[in-house]
């Protein structure tokens, strides 16, 4: 079941590599097994659901594939998803989480990989044709306050008919006026080190989305209501007819290579952010997002950022850039005692501000906007400036 699964490891290459080797996946059947075997008395009665089946053994089998080609975010036999959706999805379920939830890895949370491609495959019991994988799985680490939990959010299209609810497995069923339903199910002993409450939606003929919060510290304290993970499962841009919005200025990541810039790296650097914003104290300007929400960009060696920045009358997207081992040509720079360049360009709609260390590397901080911005130039040179903001420090 999505969701489920063990928290990734840290080891890049462990958590982005697992296209280019041996895949072995137990997959586990639920649905046709547990309508074939049912208890004499019949199943308890579910609220909000026209039938119940009861629970029944579970059915496994493994599924073996050896390499092939991979074809990554471009698969035919999944035409909704792509690189593009992929980002979408990414911006959908970070926007959807409440404004105090941190992300603990904001530059490698709720990266969606390609989809699970297995192909058709048959029970070796029921000898029912089923297909296997067909969905995309991004997890993230979270925390509030003193509480941490990872959530994971599973996507898939979905045009078959609304599954009967399970004994056991869901604990009470939402229909919307709109058709969508919503199954919940709620962990019985919250205290327990990895309790998990979970909803899955399902929007008829086109999507199905599995959102679980899992804590993972033994607290009891709940870091995300049941409706705010409502709020996670039904955000826009999971849906698989949705359009996908026009590119951000920032890419997502899909495979890390050894150039690549180090986890740590990346929280090091969006707290280098989170502090210059408190720093500043700009009052009556609100982010979004937290400035310190850098991500690898498209290449895998530099960062990028794009935060939406708002003040009464006035609103820009801040992004920011960080590439190293790349000298640029900077019109009008200014040197400094320490042979770093700083040059301002303002232009109608865009101001920005460029500095290149001596190393090479090049911090961008930019505003772009349609009407006023909420910064002055000024204050992005301030955050362009911030001391630490470096991958690998000079």
């Amino acid at each position: 079941m999505p969701g489920t699964e063990e928290r990734p490891p840290k080891d890049r290459r462990q958590r982005w590599t697992w296209r280019d080797t041996a895949f072995i996946a137990v997959v586990v059947l639920l649905g046709a097994g547990a309508a074939r075997l049912t208890q004499d008395d019949g199943p308890a009665a579910i609220p909000g659901c026209e039938s119940v089946e009861a629970a029944g053994e579970v059915e496994s089998f493994l599924v073996a594939t050896i390499g092939g080609d991979d074809p990554g975010y471009n698969d035919p036999d999944y035409p909704w998803f792509s690189k593009s959706k992929a980002d979408a999805m990414r911006r959908a379920v970070t926007e959807a989480l409440p404004v105090d939830a941190r992300l603990e890895d904001p530059g490698f949370a709720f990266i969606f990989p390609p989809v699970h491609n297995f192909g058709e495959a048959r029970s070796p019991e029921s000898a029912e044709e089923l297909t296997l994988g067909g969905s995309t799985t991004a997890l993230g680490d979270i925390a509030r306050g003193d509480a941490r939990a990872t959530v994971s959010v599973d996507v898939r299209e979905w045009t078959g008919p609304i599954p009967s609810c399970v004994e056991g497995s869901v604990d009470r069923r939402e229909v919307r006026a709109d058709g969508t339903v919503l199954d919940f199910y709620e962990a019985k002993d919250a205290a327990s080190p990895y309790a998990q409450d979970f909803v899955v939606v399902y929007v008829p003929g086109v999507s199905r989305v599995f959102a679980s919060v899992t804590g993972f510290d033994g607290s009891d304290a709940q870091v995300l209501s049941t409706d705010e993970l409502v709020d996670v499962a039904l955000a826009p841009g999971f849906a698989v007819t949705e359009d996908i919005p026009p590119a951000t200025f920032c890419g997502i990541l899909t495979v890390m290579d050894e150039g690549g810039v180090d986890e740590d790296d990346v929280s090091r650097l969006n707290a280098v952010l989170d502090e210059r914003w408190r720093w500043l104290g700009t009052t009556g300007v609100t982010l979004d997002r937290p400035l310190g929400s850098l991500v690898p960009d498209d290449s895998g060696s530099g960062l990028c950022g794009d935060v939406v920045v708002s003040a009464p009358g006035a609103a820009a997207n801040l992004q920011i850039s960080i590439t190293r081992n790349e000298f640029r040509l900077l019109e009008n720079a200014v040197i400094l005692p320490d042979d770093t360049l700083i040059s301002r360009t303002e232009n109608p709609g865009t101001s920005s501000v460029a500095v290149q260390h001596p190393s090479g590397e090049t911090v961008v901080v930019r505003t772009v906007t349609h009407t006023v911005s909420p910064l002055v130039i000024e204050q992005l040179e301030l955050i362009a400036t911030s001391p630490g903001l470096e991958i690998a420090p000079s």
